[in-house]
């Protein structure tokens, strides 16, 4: 039977008999998990357990032993909102960065395919713009987004100018967007991304307090 849960990195005895994963995750969800949390990660011996899409364990009967080392992350809607800015901005530094030096490339290239550095930006800046729509969905609406959804618009219309140029297999017009439309919205990017995160936790703090106060 399960002895421990490793939860957010603090070891948390078991004191009732937990045989199975599924057991595992409904003693958690029923009397540790907080109103404004949700499970992001479980591992088990050091392998991510799988869910299906709808949040259902693939294999609730997993059994688990005395030495089961099974560890779980949770996280709060504005946790999860600032780990995502964190990694937006991560991305888009360094998406910023290789744009000029695959512009210069593409501009002699002389190819029929899109080169595989290329491709990798092409992929980056793809992943970056489904980032950013899903921190505009997390950010608390009290939350100032107007900078955030311009850069956001400049970076859409670009992309679908970088999409036409490439379907046309335009190397020198996809060198231009990346220079002429892309380059500064996603170094600004970087810049709003920091500010915006720094706000997202004060306006987090500010709601513990109200909390607190109404509690009180």
């Amino acid at each position: 039977m399960l002895k421990k849960i490793i939860l957010n990195g603090k070891r948390i005895p078991v004191p009732v008999p937990i045989k199975t994963m599924g057991e595992a995750l409904s003693w958690v969800e029923r009397h540790l998990l907080r109103p404004d949390s949700t499970i992001t990660r479980v591992e088990l011996n050091g392998e991510e357990v799988r869910f299906t899409p709808d949040g259902y364990l693939i294999r609730p009967e997993a059994s688990l032993g005395d030495e089961a080392d099974l560890r779980i992350q949770m996280d709060t809607p504005s946790e999860i909102c600032v780990q995502t800015i964190d990694a937006l901005r991560n991305l888009g530094i360094g998406v910023g960065r290789n744009l000029k030096p695959i512009a210069v490339h593409l501009w002699e290239y002389k190819g029929a395919k899109v080169p595989t550095e290329t491709q990798m930006v092409l992929d980056d800046i793809q992943l970056l713009i489904e980032l950013y729509e899903h921190v505009i969905v997390l950010v608390d609406k009290r939350v100032d987004m107007s900078n955030v959804l311009s850069l956001q618009t400049q970076i859409h219309k670009a992309y679908a100018a970088l999409q036409f140029a490439l379907q046309h297999s335009d190397w020198k017009g996809t060198a231009k967007v990346l220079l002429n439309q892309l380059e500064n919205p996603i170094l600004e990017l970087s810049q709003e991304l920091a500010t915006l995160q720094r706000t997202v936790i004060e306006v987090q703090a500010d709601k513990h307090m109200e909390m607190k106060r109404s509690r009180g």
